[in-house]
């Protein structure tokens, strides 16, 4: 089964995508109150124009990334208030590679290197990242990456916990944003099997 998964994964196009991150129904107890903020496609010009500063769309392209969609949720109540320790956003997203040589690439050579290049940078509109911890991850059926970044904001200290997860020449991808200096990896662990879930539940369907 896990061979007829990932070659599954080859007959994936861009629209299936949309049902494979998360919908509010799918997210764990503990940020069930949330609610949809924004989904969208995420393309290679989209993540070089809103991603880490320094990539190009043609960058994205030749690393072997096709394609992507985003869907994502905020505590409406968190936010303004800005509460040391509360959760304000989360999300989920899964990315489509050309074959899965550029999905292990992109989880080995550029995800975590491009957090820890950027330490003491801009990395948002008044946002410099502080901070970066690589995190233990091996709850996955495939292998798993993951951070924990720091941000220093004018409106304070923001904490992002991010873990990737390849399934053939998809990867899938679960954070929080957590207002304070807080991690969340059972969180965004919990948060991100439920997606391995839903993304097995879709492949199977097309078998």
């Amino acid at each position: 089964m896990t061979k007829a998964i990932e070659q599954v994964t080859h007959k994936v196009s861009e629209e299936s995508l949309k049902e494979m991150p998360l919908h509010l129904h799918q997210l764990p107890e503990k940020i069930s109150g949330f609610s949809l903020l924004r989904e969208s496609t995420l393309s290679n010009k989209t993540m070089a124009t809103h991603g880490f500063p320094g990539k190009s769309e043609e960058d994205y392209y030749n690393i072997g990334r096709i394609t992507g969609y985003l869907r994502e949720f905020a505590s409406a109540s968190a936010i303004p208030q800005k509460k040391d320790g509360a959760d304000i956003v989360a999300a989920t997203v899964v990315h489509l590679f050309k074959d899965e040589k550029a999905t292990e690439t992109w989880m080995n050579e550029v995800f975590i290197n491009q957090f820890l290049d950027n330490i003491g940078h801009e990395v948002g509109e008044n946002q410099k990242l502080v901070a970066v911890e690589k995190l233990e991850i091996d709850d996955f059926y495939y292998q798993s990456v993951g951070v924990r970044a720091i941000q220093d904001s004018e409106e304070g200290v923001l904490s992002t916990t991010v873990i990737d997860f390849s399934i053939g020449r998809l990867l899938g991808v679960s954070f929080i944003v957590t207002v304070g200096d807080h991690g969340r990896t059972e969180l965004v662990t919990n948060l991100g099997l439920e997606l391995e879930r839903n993304i097995v539940r879709e492949l199977l369907t097309t078998i």
